[in-house]
């Protein structure tokens, strides 16, 4: 059994917790980025599979990290995070890529748990910054991000190279 990263009681009774993800958690991390992309009309293919999250999340140099959240030991969702480098602070930052809390357990303040713990979690690894993207579409992910106090970096516009 694998120990948890962050456990609290939430409505008095129901236990929350954040565990390190492992390779076991392949097809479930799978599973939930699936769900994801179906609730926010993710416009573009999806086209990872469970061989690339066995790679890329829990290799011995993983290209970032996961975590799988329960409630009452069951699965209600996940976070992918890594770290990205930025040569104006000279310091790492903290980049979460996905989080998904399943339709059942939003609204019942787990997603602002998470964010507080990564939150954390960058602070003792030194980030100069904790940062996310979000779809323009996704209102509600949007509104939860300015509840929590974040800042829409207006400046700034993604960019991005696929191969041909």
């Amino acid at each position: 059994m694998r120990a948890s990263l962050f456990t609290c009681y939430f409505t008095g009774k129901d236990m929350f917790e954040i565990l390190k993800a492992n390779k076991e958690d392949a097809d479930l991390i799978l599973h939930f980025i699936k769900k994801l992309a179906i609730a926010e009309k993710f416009p573009y293919e999806v086209s990872v599979t469970k061989e690339d999250l066995e790679e890329n999340l829990f290799a011995s140099s993983p290209d970032a990290e996961a975590v799988i959240l329960h409630v009452n030991k069951k699965a209600c969702g996940f976070a992918v995070f890594y770290y990205t480098f930025s040569t104006t602070t000279g310091k790492r930052g903290l980049h979460l890529d996905d989080l998904y809390i399943e339709p059942d357990y939003q609204g019942k303040g787990l997603g602002k748990k998470v964010m507080d713990y990564l939150s954390k979690l960058a602070i003792r690894k030194k980030c100069a910054r904790f940062e996310w993207w979000a779809l323009k579409t996704n209102y509600s992910a949007i509104k939860f991000y300015n509840n929590i106090g974040a800042k829409s970096l207006d400046k700034l516009t993604v960019f991005r190279l696929e191969p041909k």
